[in-house]
């Protein structure tokens, strides 16, 4: 009898003896199939994430050619981490419902729909409207597809045992971010043709198109305004495969009050220690997020090409890390994780202490530590709420988490600029202002190892111990591979 001829049953509800065998010749199990459907929905998700939401480079060009102040960057970046108080909403709206599915991919779909008008915004007379349409349109867009994002996140963690969610989180990251690097380099690319200065590559590409009328600075925004229309298009032709993914009938309690479902995250002691960490981390992460590509340009005097290659250096370490973070999470737990990125998170700022526009080479080194940090940070914050959860209170508890968490960063990211600090002199270091924010941050991410000792991750293991496991298990990979050569 093949493996694949057994349909498991993931609950723990149904006793193995009553596992029913499968007449098909070939079958795939919920996990496999939920696996592949996720993975390839993610990429099209991605695509659209890259392309039209709130951090999206397109959407920075779009305010660009609007006019748009300091004002509106920082309150776009504040928009986009507000959007996340809206999550708890997905508890309410499925809190009756047999299923998920369907109000997961139709309020979904009508987030993503209103970034289909973006381009509405260059028929606006006065241009600051046109800004403030598209702010409001992208709080919008973003707060619903928060609240789909919540109903997300509890309909696949009913379908990813504990066991892999950390490997499923980091597949999937890897992905998005791969097919979201080479989608944002080509349309980059083609924004760039309609600038007046080009390399000869670009006249050289232009010439063969045969399309030099077309590519001038006149018609950049409309171009923008076709690229927000198709990622729309894409995204909404991914949630058709994310439709195809399997679900679970839910059980719940008629009687259960949605006031006692929201305080019972609350009730929870451990959930709120995680809390504590999870705010001030998210904060000590605020504090100086605002800065780091204008203090690159600006201060450091890098060029946009070097911006972008430190931005693929970063991101190449982040796809090498997911598959490392992935296995590590599942065998050593998120805590374990989680102080391993701590260390790198606050030594990270740091080396932005050292670096100047004579010499900087240090920056490639961060590059490398840091997309390998955020690998592991970003499914640790993912994944750490949904492992302390109760069976069946996953939503309620991602949902509580991301929404308090996030305020915490938009705090920190405002009061930043508010209290922008001088320069600073700290012997022969002559710190910029940006660098002393950078400094401040990394101490404060160094300190959040306080709350994180204090919460309890029942199968974590220490520190110790999971760096031995992984000295191990290098010195046998090692040894086999020379037993090979």
């Amino acid at each position: 009898m093949r493996k694949t001829d057994i349909e498991p049953d993931l609950t723990g509800s149904q006793p193995p003896a009553r596992l029913k065998l499968n007449r098909a010749p070939r079958t795939e199990s919920i996990v496999t199939r939920t696996y592949r459907i996720s993975i390839t929905e993610s990429i099209f998700s991605q695509i659209y994430g890259t392309l039209a939401t709130i951090g999206s480079s397109f959407i920075t060009k779009l305010l660009v050619i609007l006019g748009a102040s300091p004002l509106h960057y920082s309150l776009l970046s504040a928009l986009g981490q507000a959007s996340a108080v809206f999550q708890p909403l997905g508890v309410a709206i499925t809190h009756r419902l047999k299923r998920r599915k369907p109000a997961c991919i139709w309020i979904t779909a009508l987030g993503r729909i209103l970034t289909f008008f973006l381009g509405l915004s260059l028929l606006f007379s006065i241009k600051s409207s046109g800004i403030w349409f598209v702010l409001a349109l992208l709080f919008a867009s973003a707060g619903l597809q928060a609240i789909g994002g919540n109903i997300w996140i509890a309909w696949v963690s009913e379908l990813i045992p504990l066991s892999l969610r950390g490997r499923f989180f980091s597949k999937r990251n890897q992905y998005m971010l791969f097919y979201g690097l080479i989608v944002s380099y080509l349309v980059s690319f083609h924004v760039d043709l309609f600038e007046k200065s080009g390399s000869g590559l670009r006249s050289a590409y232009v010439k063969l198109l045969g399309l030099q009328d077309y590519f001038t600075p006149a018609n950049q925004a409309i171009f923008l305004s076709g690229v927000f229309i198709a990622a729309t298009l894409i995204s909404l032709f991914g949630l058709t495969i994310l439709a195809r993914q399997p679900e679970r009938k839910l059980n719940r309690k008629p009687t259960e009050k949605l006031s006692r479902l929201y305080r019972e995250p609350f009730k929870d002691k451990n959930f709120r220690l995680l809390l504590i960490f999870g705010v001030w981390w998210m904060f000590s992460i605020g504090v100086g997020s605002a800065f780091w590509g204008p203090f690159m340009l600006k201060k450091l005097q890098m060029g946009l090409f070097e911006v972008q290659l430190y931005s693929s250096v970063h991101m190449i370490f982040s796809l090498i890390g997911y598959n490392f973070w992935g296995r590590f999470i599942d065998r050593f737990g998120n805590k374990t994780a989680m102080k391993i990125c701590v260390f790198l998170g606050g030594m990270n700022p740091m080396l932005w202490l050292f670096m100047t526009a004579q010499n900087h080479t240090i920056l490639w080194f961060e590059a490398v530590t840091s997309g390998f940090m955020w690998a592991g940070a970003g499914i640790v914050t993912t994944n750490f709420a949904l492992s302390l959860a109760a069976k069946g209170r996953e939503q309620v508890y991602s949902g509580t988490y991301n929404a308090i968490v996030g305020v915490g960063m938009m705090a920190s990211t405002l009061l930043t600029g508010i209290f922008f600090p001088p320069a600073l002199k700290l012997g022969s270091l002559a710190l910029e202002p940006e660098q002393v924010v950078f400094g401040v941050g990394g101490i404060m991410r160094w300190l959040t190892i306080i709350p994180l000792m204090l919460v309890v991750e029942n199968r974590s293991v220490p520190l110790r111990q999971a760096m031995s496991g992984v000295r191990q298990s290098l010195m046998l990979y090692f040894s086999n591979w020379w037993k090979k050569e």
